[in-house]
Protein backbone atom coordinates (compact mmCIF):
# COMPACT_ATOMS: atom_id res chain seq x y z
CA UNK A 1 0.00 0.00 0.00
CA UNK A 2 2.60 2.32 0.76
CA UNK A 3 4.57 1.93 -2.05
CA UNK A 4 1.47 2.21 -4.23
CA UNK A 5 1.02 5.57 -2.60
CA UNK A 6 4.51 6.46 -3.06
CA UNK A 7 4.66 5.04 -7.40
CA UNK A 8 1.21 7.71 -7.22
CA UNK A 9 2.99 10.49 -5.38
CA UNK A 10 5.87 10.58 -8.10
CA UNK A 11 3.53 10.03 -10.64
CA UNK A 12 1.58 13.57 -9.83
CA UNK A 13 5.24 15.05 -9.69
CA UNK A 14 6.68 13.68 -13.15
CA UNK A 15 3.54 14.44 -14.78
CA UNK A 16 3.36 18.35 -13.60
CA UNK A 17 7.50 18.20 -15.04
CA UNK A 18 6.16 16.75 -18.15
CA UNK A 19 3.15 19.50 -18.19
CA UNK A 20 5.84 22.48 -18.04
CA UNK A 21 7.11 21.25 -21.25
CA UNK A 22 3.94 21.21 -23.25
CA UNK A 23 3.36 24.77 -24.53
CA UNK A 24 0.01 26.36 -24.72
CA UNK A 25 -1.45 29.55 -25.68
CA UNK A 26 -3.16 31.60 -22.93
CA UNK A 27 -6.80 32.35 -23.19
CA UNK A 28 -9.19 33.87 -20.92
CA UNK A 29 -12.82 32.52 -20.65
CA UNK A 30 -15.23 34.75 -19.59
CA UNK A 31 -19.04 34.69 -19.08
CA UNK A 32 -22.14 36.31 -17.52
CA UNK A 33 -24.56 35.19 -15.40
CA UNK A 34 -28.27 35.48 -15.74
CA UNK A 35 -28.07 39.11 -13.90
CA UNK A 36 -25.26 40.59 -16.13
CA UNK A 37 -22.37 39.91 -13.71
CA UNK A 38 -19.02 39.30 -15.36
CA UNK A 39 -16.39 36.43 -14.41
CA UNK A 40 -13.40 35.74 -16.26
CA UNK A 41 -10.71 33.22 -15.51
CA UNK A 42 -6.79 32.86 -17.54
CA UNK A 43 -6.99 29.11 -19.35
CA UNK A 44 -4.61 26.99 -21.46
CA UNK A 45 -7.17 23.67 -20.83
CA UNK A 46 -8.70 25.38 -24.34
CA UNK A 47 -8.38 22.56 -27.18
CA UNK A 48 -10.79 22.36 -31.02
CA UNK A 49 -12.68 19.34 -30.88
CA UNK A 50 -14.14 18.91 -34.05
CA UNK A 51 -14.93 20.73 -36.82
CA UNK A 52 -18.01 19.57 -37.77
CA UNK A 53 -19.79 21.05 -35.91
CA UNK A 54 -16.91 23.87 -34.92
CA UNK A 55 -16.76 22.90 -30.80
CA UNK A 56 -13.87 23.09 -28.38
CA UNK A 57 -13.09 21.69 -24.67
CA UNK A 58 -12.74 23.68 -21.87
CA UNK A 59 -11.98 22.34 -18.10
CA UNK A 60 -12.47 24.45 -15.10
CA UNK A 61 -11.86 23.76 -11.56
CA UNK A 62 -14.79 23.34 -9.66
CA UNK A 63 -13.67 25.55 -6.72
CA UNK A 64 -13.10 28.72 -9.66
CA UNK A 65 -15.52 31.51 -8.93
CA UNK A 66 -16.52 31.42 -12.90
CA UNK A 67 -17.77 27.27 -12.51
CA UNK A 68 -21.21 27.96 -10.94
CA UNK A 69 -21.84 31.43 -13.72
CA UNK A 70 -20.70 29.30 -16.41
CA UNK A 71 -22.79 26.20 -16.28
CA UNK A 72 -25.71 28.80 -14.91
CA UNK A 73 -25.09 30.53 -17.86
CA UNK A 74 -24.68 27.83 -20.64
CA UNK A 75 -22.76 29.97 -22.80
CA UNK A 76 -18.97 31.63 -22.63
CA UNK A 77 -16.22 32.99 -25.05
CA UNK A 78 -13.19 31.83 -24.75
CA UNK A 79 -10.65 35.03 -25.82
CA UNK A 80 -6.84 33.87 -26.97
CA UNK A 81 -4.49 36.13 -25.87
CA UNK A 82 -1.71 38.26 -27.63
CA UNK A 83 2.07 39.19 -26.77
CA UNK A 84 0.48 42.31 -25.64
CA UNK A 85 -2.04 40.65 -23.41
CA UNK A 86 0.46 39.87 -19.81
CA UNK A 87 -1.37 42.74 -17.43
CA UNK A 88 -4.63 40.63 -18.03
CA UNK A 89 -2.59 37.35 -17.26
CA UNK A 90 -1.66 38.63 -13.88
CA UNK A 91 -5.21 40.24 -13.14
CA UNK A 92 -7.48 37.43 -14.14
CA UNK A 93 -5.21 34.98 -12.28
CA UNK A 94 -5.87 36.44 -8.47
CA UNK A 95 -4.44 39.39 -8.72
CA UNK A 96 -8.22 41.34 -8.60
CA UNK A 97 -11.06 39.85 -7.78
CA UNK A 98 -14.84 39.71 -9.43
CA UNK A 99 -15.78 42.82 -11.63
CA UNK A 100 -12.29 44.45 -11.52
CA UNK A 101 -10.47 42.20 -13.50
CA UNK A 102 -12.35 43.07 -16.46
CA UNK A 103 -11.26 47.30 -15.81
CA UNK A 104 -7.78 45.78 -17.49
CA UNK A 105 -8.21 45.66 -20.91
CA UNK A 106 -10.33 46.23 -23.32
CA UNK A 107 -14.07 44.75 -22.68
CA UNK A 108 -17.04 44.92 -24.57
CA UNK A 109 -20.25 42.99 -24.46
CA UNK A 110 -21.42 41.33 -27.37
CA UNK A 111 -25.25 41.46 -28.34
CA UNK A 112 -26.36 38.72 -25.51
CA UNK A 113 -24.35 40.36 -22.86
CA UNK A 114 -21.01 38.23 -23.14
CA UNK A 115 -18.25 39.97 -22.36
CA UNK A 116 -15.71 39.67 -24.77
CA UNK A 117 -12.17 41.02 -25.17
CA UNK A 118 -11.85 43.47 -27.91
CA UNK A 119 -8.15 42.89 -29.06
CA UNK A 120 -7.72 39.88 -28.41
CA UNK A 121 -6.16 37.25 -31.26
CA UNK A 122 -9.50 35.81 -31.57
CA UNK A 123 -13.01 35.42 -29.44
CA UNK A 124 -14.68 31.98 -29.92
CA UNK A 125 -18.69 32.19 -28.25
CA UNK A 126 -19.67 28.90 -27.39
CA UNK A 127 -22.84 27.85 -26.38
CA UNK A 128 -22.40 24.72 -23.82
CA UNK A 129 -23.35 21.28 -25.43
CA UNK A 130 -21.98 19.09 -22.55
CA UNK A 131 -20.12 18.52 -19.10
CA UNK A 132 -18.77 15.77 -17.60
CA UNK A 133 -17.25 15.89 -14.46
CA UNK A 134 -13.60 14.32 -13.82
CA UNK A 135 -12.11 14.98 -10.67
CA UNK A 136 -11.27 18.10 -9.25
CA UNK A 137 -12.37 19.86 -13.03
CA UNK A 138 -15.53 19.76 -15.22
CA UNK A 139 -14.25 19.31 -18.72
CA UNK A 140 -17.12 21.80 -20.84
CA UNK A 141 -17.74 20.67 -24.62
CA UNK A 142 -18.87 24.37 -26.40
CA UNK A 143 -20.26 24.75 -29.85
CA UNK A 144 -19.31 27.70 -31.06
CA UNK A 145 -21.97 30.13 -32.65
CA UNK A 146 -19.44 33.11 -33.80
CA UNK A 147 -15.84 33.85 -33.79
CA UNK A 148 -13.78 37.02 -34.64
CA UNK A 149 -10.16 37.14 -35.57
CA UNK A 150 -7.62 39.74 -35.84
CA UNK A 151 -5.10 39.80 -38.68
CA UNK A 152 -1.39 38.86 -37.38
CA UNK A 153 -0.40 35.94 -35.33
CA UNK A 154 1.21 36.81 -31.91
CA UNK A 155 -0.44 34.35 -29.51
CA UNK A 156 0.71 34.68 -25.71
CA UNK A 157 2.40 30.85 -25.17
CA UNK A 158 2.81 29.17 -21.47
CA UNK A 159 4.97 27.03 -20.93
CA UNK A 160 7.99 25.95 -18.32
CA UNK A 161 5.71 27.88 -15.53
CA UNK A 162 6.30 31.31 -17.77
CA UNK A 163 4.87 33.32 -20.23
CA UNK A 164 6.57 32.39 -23.46
CA UNK A 165 6.43 36.32 -24.55
CA UNK A 166 8.88 37.54 -21.61
CA UNK A 167 11.37 35.42 -23.16
CA UNK A 168 11.93 37.99 -26.36
CA UNK A 169 10.51 40.70 -24.61
CA UNK A 170 14.31 42.55 -25.19
CA UNK A 171 15.50 44.15 -27.73
CA UNK A 172 16.40 47.57 -29.08
CA UNK A 173 13.86 50.28 -31.37
CA UNK A 174 15.41 53.34 -33.55
CA UNK A 175 12.73 55.67 -34.20
CA UNK A 176 13.21 58.57 -35.97
CA UNK A 177 10.36 61.50 -35.78
CA UNK A 178 9.15 64.71 -36.85
CA UNK A 179 8.30 67.44 -33.86
CA UNK A 180 4.37 67.79 -34.44
CA UNK A 181 3.93 63.39 -34.05
CA UNK A 182 6.98 63.31 -31.44
CA UNK A 183 5.47 66.28 -28.96
CA UNK A 184 1.51 65.19 -29.51
CA UNK A 185 1.48 61.95 -29.70
CA UNK A 186 4.43 60.04 -28.61
CA UNK A 187 4.99 60.34 -25.45
CA UNK A 188 1.91 58.75 -24.45
CA UNK A 189 2.06 55.92 -26.21
CA UNK A 190 5.92 55.13 -26.14
CA UNK A 191 5.25 55.65 -22.22
CA UNK A 192 2.26 52.26 -22.45
CA UNK A 193 3.99 50.51 -24.36
CA UNK A 194 7.45 50.63 -22.55
CA UNK A 195 5.15 49.91 -19.19
CA UNK A 196 4.25 46.44 -20.63
CA UNK A 197 7.74 46.28 -22.24
CA UNK A 198 10.12 47.06 -20.00
CA UNK A 199 13.15 45.42 -21.34
CA UNK A 200 12.83 46.88 -24.49
CA UNK A 201 15.24 49.57 -25.09
CA UNK A 202 13.90 52.59 -27.53
CA UNK A 203 16.08 55.10 -28.75
CA UNK A 204 14.16 58.25 -30.34
CA UNK A 205 15.63 61.11 -32.50
CA UNK A 206 13.60 64.23 -33.78
CA UNK A 207 14.41 65.05 -37.25
CA UNK A 208 12.20 67.08 -40.13
CA UNK A 209 9.93 64.44 -41.70
CA UNK A 210 12.00 64.74 -45.08
CA UNK A 211 14.73 63.20 -42.80
CA UNK A 212 12.70 60.67 -41.38
CA UNK A 213 12.53 59.30 -44.81
CA UNK A 214 16.22 58.91 -45.79
CA UNK A 215 17.06 57.98 -42.44
CA UNK A 216 14.33 54.89 -42.66
CA UNK A 217 14.81 54.16 -46.51
CA UNK A 218 19.06 53.95 -45.29
CA UNK A 219 18.43 51.76 -42.29
CA UNK A 220 19.78 54.31 -40.09
CA UNK A 221 16.50 54.00 -38.14
CA UNK A 222 13.67 51.19 -37.60
CA UNK A 223 10.45 53.15 -37.64
CA UNK A 224 9.84 56.65 -38.56
CA UNK A 225 6.87 58.51 -38.09
CA UNK A 226 6.30 62.18 -40.63
CA UNK A 227 3.86 64.23 -41.59
CA UNK A 228 2.28 63.12 -44.83
CA UNK A 229 3.49 65.41 -47.51
CA UNK A 230 6.89 64.14 -48.89
CA UNK A 231 6.96 61.85 -51.47
CA UNK A 232 7.34 57.96 -49.93
CA UNK A 233 8.96 55.88 -52.58
CA UNK A 234 9.58 51.88 -51.59
CA UNK A 235 8.41 52.14 -48.31
CA UNK A 236 5.42 50.62 -46.29
CA UNK A 237 3.34 53.40 -45.00
CA UNK A 238 0.87 53.51 -42.03
CA UNK A 239 -1.49 55.55 -41.21
CA UNK A 240 -1.05 57.08 -37.44
CA UNK A 241 -3.03 60.29 -35.92
CA UNK A 242 -4.47 63.65 -37.31
CA UNK A 243 -3.90 66.96 -36.35
CA UNK A 244 -5.10 70.51 -37.47
CA UNK A 245 -2.81 73.77 -37.72
CA UNK A 246 -4.00 76.77 -36.11
CA UNK A 247 -2.79 80.37 -35.79
CA UNK A 248 -1.85 81.77 -32.18
CA UNK A 249 -1.64 85.19 -31.64
CA UNK A 250 -1.02 87.47 -28.90
CA UNK A 251 -3.88 88.78 -26.83
CA UNK A 252 -4.06 92.43 -28.11
CA UNK A 253 -3.20 91.57 -31.68
CA UNK A 254 -5.90 92.47 -34.40
CA UNK A 255 -6.50 89.16 -34.94
CA UNK A 256 -7.17 87.73 -31.59
CA UNK A 257 -10.63 88.65 -31.67
CA UNK A 258 -11.65 86.40 -34.57
CA UNK A 259 -12.75 83.09 -34.42
CA UNK A 260 -11.14 81.97 -37.78
CA UNK A 261 -9.61 83.72 -40.60
CA UNK A 262 -7.99 82.71 -44.39
CA UNK A 263 -4.64 82.21 -44.31
CA UNK A 264 -4.57 85.35 -47.18
CA UNK A 265 -5.59 87.60 -44.36
CA UNK A 266 -2.72 86.66 -42.26
CA UNK A 267 0.00 87.79 -44.95
CA UNK A 268 0.25 91.24 -43.91
CA UNK A 269 1.86 90.47 -40.50
CA UNK A 270 5.27 89.21 -39.43
CA UNK A 271 5.63 85.62 -38.21
CA UNK A 272 7.41 83.35 -36.19
CA UNK A 273 8.30 80.54 -37.86
CA UNK A 274 9.79 76.72 -37.00
CA UNK A 275 13.58 76.10 -38.68
CA UNK A 276 14.06 75.46 -42.35
CA UNK A 277 12.64 72.11 -43.50
CA UNK A 278 9.81 71.40 -41.06
CA UNK A 279 6.79 70.53 -42.84
CA UNK A 280 4.82 73.14 -41.16
CA UNK A 281 7.19 75.49 -42.88
CA UNK A 282 7.02 73.94 -46.17
CA UNK A 283 3.13 74.02 -45.79
CA UNK A 284 3.01 77.56 -45.20
CA UNK A 285 5.67 78.26 -48.28
CA UNK A 286 3.37 76.61 -50.49
CA UNK A 287 0.13 78.13 -49.60
CA UNK A 288 1.92 81.27 -50.06
CA UNK A 289 3.40 80.37 -53.19
CA UNK A 290 -0.19 79.48 -54.33
CA UNK A 291 -0.81 83.27 -53.45
CA UNK A 292 1.48 84.57 -55.12
CA UNK A 293 2.10 86.72 -51.89
CA UNK A 294 5.28 86.75 -49.93
CA UNK A 295 5.54 84.99 -46.57
CA UNK A 296 6.92 87.57 -43.68
CA UNK A 297 8.74 85.26 -41.52
CA UNK A 298 10.75 87.61 -39.47
CA UNK A 299 12.79 84.87 -37.43
CA UNK A 300 12.86 80.96 -37.43
CA UNK A 301 13.72 78.87 -34.03
CA UNK A 302 14.00 75.46 -33.30
CA UNK A 303 11.01 74.53 -31.03
CA UNK A 304 7.20 74.67 -29.97
CA UNK A 305 8.03 76.66 -26.95
CA UNK A 306 10.44 79.11 -28.05
CA UNK A 307 7.83 80.06 -31.20
CA UNK A 308 5.29 80.20 -28.48
CA UNK A 309 7.42 82.83 -26.46
CA UNK A 310 8.20 84.44 -29.27
CA UNK A 311 4.56 85.12 -30.47
CA UNK A 312 3.84 86.20 -26.88
CA UNK A 313 6.49 88.91 -26.88
CA UNK A 314 4.81 90.03 -30.01
CA UNK A 315 6.97 89.26 -32.57
CA UNK A 316 4.84 88.11 -34.70
CA UNK A 317 2.17 85.51 -35.17
CA UNK A 318 2.66 81.58 -35.66
CA UNK A 319 1.05 78.37 -36.42
CA UNK A 320 1.09 75.56 -34.52
CA UNK A 321 -0.75 72.06 -34.19
CA UNK A 322 -3.87 73.06 -32.04
CA UNK A 323 -2.75 70.47 -29.09
CA UNK A 324 -0.07 72.08 -28.40
CA UNK A 325 -1.06 76.05 -29.19
CA UNK A 326 -3.94 75.13 -26.62
CA UNK A 327 -1.33 74.29 -23.87
CA UNK A 328 0.51 77.96 -24.93
CA UNK A 329 -2.80 79.38 -24.78
CA UNK A 330 -2.92 78.59 -21.31
CA UNK A 331 0.02 78.86 -20.09
CA UNK A 332 0.95 82.35 -22.14
CA UNK A 333 -2.27 83.90 -22.70
CA UNK A 334 -2.43 83.43 -25.89
CA UNK A 335 -5.06 83.70 -28.48
CA UNK A 336 -5.93 81.03 -30.75
CA UNK A 337 -7.72 81.43 -34.19
CA UNK A 338 -8.52 78.80 -36.44
CA UNK A 339 -7.42 78.73 -40.08
CA UNK A 340 -10.21 78.01 -42.63
CA UNK A 341 -7.91 76.37 -44.72
CA UNK A 342 -8.22 72.51 -46.02
CA UNK A 343 -4.68 71.74 -45.56
CA UNK A 344 -4.62 72.77 -42.29
CA UNK A 345 -5.71 69.33 -41.45
CA UNK A 346 -2.87 67.03 -41.86
CA UNK A 347 -2.30 63.20 -41.10
CA UNK A 348 0.61 61.77 -39.45
CA UNK A 349 1.83 58.48 -40.56
CA UNK A 350 4.24 55.77 -39.38
CA UNK A 351 6.85 54.89 -41.89
CA UNK A 352 9.26 51.43 -42.27
CA UNK A 353 10.91 49.84 -44.53
CA UNK A 354 8.67 46.58 -44.05
CA UNK A 355 7.31 44.90 -41.14
CA UNK A 356 8.55 41.42 -41.93
CA UNK A 357 11.92 43.37 -41.62
CA UNK A 358 11.46 44.43 -38.35
CA UNK A 359 12.74 42.45 -35.50
CA UNK A 360 10.35 41.30 -32.50
CA UNK A 361 10.46 44.56 -30.69
CA UNK A 362 10.01 46.42 -33.62
CA UNK A 363 6.60 44.72 -34.35
CA UNK A 364 5.77 45.26 -31.11
CA UNK A 365 5.76 48.85 -30.88
CA UNK A 366 4.29 49.13 -34.52
CA UNK A 367 1.45 46.65 -33.50
CA UNK A 368 0.75 48.65 -30.49
CA UNK A 369 1.05 52.58 -32.16
CA UNK A 370 -1.00 50.78 -34.52
CA UNK A 371 -4.16 49.92 -31.67
CA UNK A 372 -3.31 53.49 -30.01
CA UNK A 373 -4.28 55.22 -33.32
CA UNK A 374 -7.25 53.05 -33.89
CA UNK A 375 -8.41 53.33 -29.97
CA UNK A 376 -7.33 57.28 -30.93
CA UNK A 377 -9.72 57.69 -33.71
CA UNK A 378 -12.96 55.50 -31.89
CA UNK A 379 -12.42 58.07 -29.02
CA UNK A 380 -12.56 60.74 -31.71
CA UNK A 381 -15.97 59.60 -33.29
CA UNK A 382 -17.55 58.91 -30.06
CA UNK A 383 -16.31 62.99 -29.15
CA UNK A 384 -18.22 64.30 -32.82
CA UNK A 385 -20.78 62.19 -32.06
CA UNK A 386 -21.02 64.19 -28.62
CA UNK A 387 -20.73 67.36 -30.24
CA UNK A 388 -23.21 67.20 -32.69
CA UNK A 389 -26.13 65.60 -30.21
CA UNK A 390 -25.21 68.40 -28.01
Amino acid sequence: MTTSLADSAQVTTEFKRAMRRLASTVTIISTADVNGNRYGMTATAVNSLTMDPPSLLICVNHSASIHPALLGRGRFCVNVLTTEHEDLVSAFSGRLKGDARFEVGEWRNEDGGMPYLEDAQSNLFCDIDSVIPFGTHSVVIGRVSAVRVEEGIRPLIFADGKLGATQSLTGHVRIASNLSTLTQFLPSDLQSFLKKNPLIDVHLEEKVSTAVLTAVQENACDIGLIVEGPKVSGLEVIPYREDRLVLTVPADHPLATKASVKFADTLEYDYVGLHTGSQINLQIQRAAAELDKAWRCRMQVHTYDALAAMVQAGLGIGMLPLKMANLYATAMDLRIVDLDEPWARRRHAIVIRSYESLQTAGKRLIDHLKRASQTADGQAEVHAHDEVRA
